[in-house]
């Protein structure tokens, strides 16, 4: 047995993340295959954050320096 400890990180993405489908899917449900994949940030409005890069699931987390959790 391997005594090392793995650890998990969960990401959660900006409060400000916004996409159709957190609308009507419950929170944390799988994205399906009919997802429009297609995300705005809430506080621009745009498909990019008020630091200028673009808005998404994987990219709008802990680092940028508009992220707010």
């Amino acid at each position: 047995m391997n005594n090392e400890e793995t650890e998990f990180r969960i990401e959660v993405p900006c409060r400000h993340l916004r996409n159709k489908e957190m609308y009507y899917q419950e929170h944390g449900q799988a994205d399906d295959e009919f997802s429009s994949g297609l995300f705005w940030c809430g506080k621009t409005h745009e498909s990019f954050g008020p630091d200028g890069q673009p808005s998404g699931k994987n990219e709008c987390c802990r680092g940028r320096s508009c992220y707010i959790s």
